[in-house]
Parts: structure tokens; C-alpha cells; sequence
């Protein structure tokens, strides 16, 4: 193989590789296990660090959550 050709293909697998990286890293959500527990009662969780990072949409971090809070599909009727 020529170098050009090398360089194309160790080029090429970089790009896929941190592709993977970028889009493992935003589908990751976990909800905090308080949250959890609160939501199986059917309630909303009184920490107030998770009902601050709740209002800006995230799990909390400090009661080890991570990421986004996922939106629930409704059903179609």
C-alpha cells in the first residue's frame, strides 16, 4: 500500500471511532436511584439538588444520575 492510502484508512477509522465515542456518551441517561424510588411511589423526588438539576432538564450528579431527563412517549390514541 502506498502512504497516502494508509493515511486515508487510519483517517477514516479515527472518524468512526470518535463518532462511536460522541454518540455513547449522549445516549447515556441514569436517573438517580432516589428519583427512581420517588417515581415508583409515583412522586417527584424532594432533594434539593436533584429538584435543581431537574429544572434545568438534567439528572443529578450528585446522587449519581447522568445526563439528560428522559421525556416519556405518550401513548397514541
Amino acid at each position: 500500500m502506498t502512504k497516502s492510502s494508509k493515511s486515508i484508512i487510519a483517517l477514516i477509522a479515527l472518524s468512526l471511532a470518535s463518532a462511536g465515542f460522541v454518540f455513547a456518551a449522549a445516549a447515556e441517561s441514569k436517573t438517580a436511584g432516589c428519583c427512581a424510588k420517588a417515581a415508583v411511589d409515583g412522586k417527584k423526588c424532594a432533594h434539593e439538588c436533584c429538584v435543581a438539576a431537574a429544572k434545568e432538564g438534567n439528572n443529578c450528579t450528585k446522587c449519581k444520575g447522568a445526563g439528560k431527563i428522559e421525556k416519556k412517549a405518550e401513548a397514541k390514541k
